[in-house]
């Protein structure tokens, strides 16, 4: 009788620490005065002077104010940023003693009220800084590789705050910072993917999975960074989310659609989506980001025929919207 007593206690146990695991908890920030501040270490110094980093975050902006708010910033080395509220994009700064660099993406990659993974890749190989949005490069010109700087000043780090009218209203979540150039079809394409573990390259790792308390861990140093209101009358700090309370509006953040042929050789190409999703409309944006074809859909299809013959010859960004969500994706037109 006591061994079976015993065994059933036993799966009980087995039953809660499954249960436990399986709760998965992002940060929310009030936009007002709530960030997470994390003091320089040996592990965060591990960024000093690399040629080669990623920087990834799943960010899901709960206001349309989303001009010039921080997402995540290293003091005097780098900072992500979303930028204009009627733009929607997001900018990657630089910091030098020499001048900062500002690396911009098209318009429209932002989607309010919904997760999107942002991606920050530089590699020295190629020579080359990318900016991704949902797994699709977004970056609006060009740019060379840049090393981070090698002695940064006053180099805490940052989430949702990056100074003075920076803070953003947003939950935040699976922050990875690794000083390595990852492949961005190695990395996560869905905000509830299975939680990244440390390496030897990683640097920052915050999976936000307390679920409770004043700190957060960051996985790669096993040092913690402070939940912290700055108002001299604060009475909340950033508020623990379970991530399937997220969910509830709009779990796809993107939708998943083909282009061919692409190239087009004849500036016309067609559209189909994946899973029967109904396509409600396809916009075109130039590289710069501007706005050069749209199509609204009133009937319902998953196919679409696009004419594009009063376009120039180049590269273009097509963003469909669905009934589940919204994808980018790249085109050439010869």
């Amino acid at each position: 009788m006591k061994t079976k007593l015993q065994i059933t206690l036993f799966f009980i146990f087995l039953a809660n620490v499954f249960t436990y695991a399986q709760t998965d908890y992002v940060l929310e920030f009030n936009g007002v005065d709530q960030r997470i501040k994390y003091e320089t270490d040996a592990t965060l110094d591990k960024l000093n002077g690399v040629s080669d980093y990623t920087i990834e975050v799943w960010v899901k902006p709960l206001s349309t104010e989303i001009h010039n708010r921080v997402i995540l910033k290293r003091w005097n080395q780098f900072a992500l940023t979303l930028y204009k509220d009627a733009d929607k994009r997001f900018y990657f700064t630089h910091y030098s003693p020499s001048g900062n660099t500002f690396v911009n993406t098209i318009n429209n990659v932002i989607n309010i009220d919904e997760w999107n993974h942002l991606v920050v890749v530089c590699s020295s190989a190629t020579n080359s800084v990318k900016l991704y949005a949902n797994g699709v490069d977004v970056t609006l010109s060009d740019q060379v590789a840049l090393p981070l700087a090698s002695t940064p000043e006053a180099a805490n780090f940052y989430v949702a705050y990056g100074g003075s009218g920076t803070y953003l209203n947003a939950n935040i979540d699976k922050v990875r910072i690794k000083n390595t150039t990852e492949i961005i079809t190695s990395l996560q394409t869905d905000i509830a993917d299975a939680d990244y573990t440390s390496d030897d390259n990683t640097v920052v790792l915050l999976n936000f999975n307390e679920g409770s308390g004043t700190a957060t861990l960051n996985e790669s140093s096993s040092n913690s960074g402070e939940l912290a209101c700055i108002a001299t009358d604060c009475t909340q700090l950033p508020t623990w989310v379970e991530l399937s309370n997220t969910l509830a509006v709009n779990k796809l953040n993107s939708t998943l659609f083909k282009i061919f042929p692409n190239p087009s050789f004849d500036k016309s190409f067609t559209i189909q989506t994946s899973n029967n999703e109904l396509l409600k409309s396809m916009e075109m944006f130039s590289v710069l980001g501007k706005s050069v074809k749209k199509i609204d859909i009133t009937e319902k299809k998953n196919k679409i025929v696009v004419n594009a013959t009063e376009l120039n010859n180049g590269i273009y960004f097509v963003k469909t919207v669905t009934d589940k969500g919204a994808g980018i994706k790249k085109i050439m037109i010869k």
